[in-house]
């Protein structure tokens, strides 16, 4: 409400003054968002923020919701993390650190972000999601399908090329490596998640390519 207040407001002043407050103030936005550098300075500030908070003995009420790679999705009750800085995101954050204790993640949702991480990183940041996660806490992961999106390709859709190596519009959107179900289970089991389910993507880009969704849960030792 606020934000509609403030457009129709500025845009009301320029319509009267024949001024440019709304379209300078729209640059000015745009730029809190997108700046490199604003964005580095937050994935550094964000992080030791929570860490000193931790280090001062204050914790989290109750157990945590994270949606790793937001975008501009926002989801409600979800604490929605990103590498820059949108109108949805909670906490500007480098996925593959994230400053939260261990045994204090319920969830942990992400959505097409898993290809745009190295492949020899992704091991590593299983292991540190793992760590977060409550036992039993439950790890929810959709990516593009390589497999089908490869096979759709060769069958003459030309379009599946976009999906294989990302539509690369800004640093940061391309796929850097392709994940079936049994590639994506194994490296699972190997970060000691267990019940590893194949299960009906739920998200947009179901709309435009084929995907896949696993659900699993931290081992819990016997």
């Amino acid at each position: 409400m606020i934000k509609i207040f403030i457009k129709r407001f500025l845009s009301y002043i320029d319509s009267t003054f024949n001024t440019s407050f709304y379209n300078q103030g729209s640059k000015l936005l745009e730029i809190w968002y997108s700046s490199n550098l604003l964005n580095a300075i937050r994935r550094n500030i964000n992080p030791a923020i929570l860490r000193l908070k931790y280090g001062l003995g204050m914790k989290d009420k109750g157990a945590l919701k994270l949606h790793l790679g937001c975008g501009k999705r926002y989801i409600d009750d979800y604490i929605n993390i990103d590498w820059r800085k949108s109108e949805t995101t909670d906490l500007v954050c480098d996925i593959r650190k994230l400053p939260y204790l261990d045994n204090s993640v319920e969830l942990i949702e992400t959505y097409h972000v898993i290809e745009h991480l190295p492949r020899h990183d992704f091991p590593k940041v299983l292991k540190e999601w793992y760590m977060i996660l409550i036992p039993r806490g439950k790890l929810i992961i959709e990516c593009p399908d390589f497999d089908e999106a490869v096979k759709e390709y060769l069958e003459g859709n030309e379009k599946r090329i976009d999906n294989i190596f990302g539509l690369q519009k800004y640093p940061g959107d391309t796929h850097l490596f392709g994940y079936n179900f049994k590639r994506l289970k194994n490296l699972l089991e190997k970060a000691g998640f267990r019940d590893i389910r194949n299960k009906e993507p739920q998200d947009y880009h179901t709309k435009s390519e084929p995907c896949l969704r696993v659900e699993c849960v931290k081992g819990v030792k016997s």
